[in-house]
């Protein structure tokens, strides 16, 4: 009797033991990664979201679209968040996948005293970016703002000095409404310069609020309220501010490629839609100790996170939500 208990005992002790294991054998590796700072303060909070809930911890330093693909296709981060893909002659890792996450609106920020409201079109917003209006009371200006008291001052253009995806999508964009020599897939800035290059969105943001007569652009959640955001003429020929609805209209109508891809369509007509509107993606390894984790967190970014995202951000809906949670299981 007395040893029939003790091997039950026994049992008991091993089956405890085995249960007890089972979490520490199933938790996963932990993975860093680097890149959008468009998408930083989503990614942080991601990360910090994902790390609490299952134990398993992720961090994500917003550098710049560029440096994160390169971190990435070197093995020195375990995934990248960017903006744009990587270029037809950029280091790419040996195996990964492109996974869209978030969208949001890219905001032309500016600073001049006694302008609260700045409406401008895509041409105008051009010219002021390629330096051909160089005074913010251009005429140009001045008639698409009858009601502003637009100063003589120059213009300052602060722009991001890294390889950036925001800086490609916002020269895309140019490409497409305006044309000229503003070129496509290109990361690097090529409009004026008579302000400063700036590493982050952050910093660009912190930039324009010191300088009198800056503008630049920047992801909405770094932009806060304190400084101005143009409304943008859209290619319906509606006057909008950059905000998550408004982004979520004009993303809602792009598509998502079996790569995971989103071919942004800057001059499609959508009613309601703020037309520099971007997405930002994961890229994961498709092999190798740390492939389950990071795929595991680009789901738990769609799934969880996109559905109530940090401040300023666009969750992907209907058929791209499907698609993008599918790319991700």
């Amino acid at each position: 009797m007395r040893r029939t208990l003790v091997s039950a005992v026994a049992a008991a002790a091993v089956t405890a033991s085995l249960f007890a294991a089972t979490p520490a054998q199933a938790a996963e590796v932990d993975i860093k990664g680097s890149g959008s700072s468009f998408a930083g303060n989503f990614l942080i909070d991601c990360a910090s979201r994902y790390t609490a809930k299952t134990g398993n911890k992720v961090s994500y330093t917003a550098t710049s679209s560029g440096k994160g693909r390169a971190s990435f296709a070197a093995g020195t981060d375990d995934f990248a968040g960017s903006d744009s893909l990587y270029g037809a002659t950029e280091a790419a890792p040996a195996g990964y996948s492109t996974i869209p996450v978030i969208g949001g609106p890219v905001a032309i920020v500016f600073n001049v005293a006694g302008v609260n409201n700045l409406r401008l079109d895509a041409a105008t917003a051009g010219k002021i970016f390629d330096g051909t209006i160089t005074k913010w009371n251009d005429p140009a200006i001045a008639a698409l703002n009858p009601k502003a008291t637009l100063p003589d001052k120059n213009f300052v253009v602060v722009y991001r000095s890294s390889n950036s995806g925001t800086t490609q999508n916002v020269q895309n964009y140019f490409q497409e409404t305006v044309g000229g020599a503003w070129p496509a897939a290109n990361q690097a800035w090529v409009g004026v310069k008579t302000g400063s290059g700036q590493a982050t969105s952050a910093d660009l943001v912190a930039k324009v609020k010191g300088t009198s007569g800056g503008i630049g652009y920047a992801d909405l959640s770094d932009v806060g309220v304190k400084l101005g955001k143009v409304t943008l003429k859209n290619a319906k020929g509606e006057w909008v501010k950059p905000s998550v609805a408004a982004a979520s209209k004009m993303l809602s109508k792009q598509k998502i490629a079996a790569d995971g891809s989103i071919d942004i369509n800057f001059t499609k007509k959508i009613a309601g839609a703020y037309q520099l509107s971007i997405a930002t993606y994961l890229m994961i390894p498709t092999a190798g100790d740390k492939a389950p984790a990071a795929k595991a967190f680009a789901k738990y970014a769609i799934e969880k996170c996109s559905k109530k995202p940090a401040k300023g951000f666009a969750g992907f809906t209907g058929a791209n939500y499907k698609t993008a949670l599918k790319k991700a299981s």
